[in-house]
């Protein structure tokens, strides 16, 4: 009963991490599809600096880190 529950326990921590891990892909393909204008605006609720001379690229992986 007991290697039953733990079983469950490790299952359930392995399902979520793949949900996590789902929903930073999908942040990050939503983050892509964002314009400069509208990535400079979550750049900046998100305080990071120096994102008023960023290029789209830059402005993407700053937000992912």
């Amino acid at each position: 009963m007991i290697r039953r529950y733990k079983e469950r326990a490790k299952r359930g921590k392995t399902e979520q991490r793949n949900t996590e891990r789902q929903t930073i892909e999908e942040e990050q393909k939503e983050i892509s599809e964002l314009t400069v204008p509208e990535l400079k605006e979550v750049a900046k609720s998100k305080d990071i600096e120096g994102y008023a001379n960023m290029k789209k690229a830059e402005l993407i992986e700053a937000l992912k880190g």
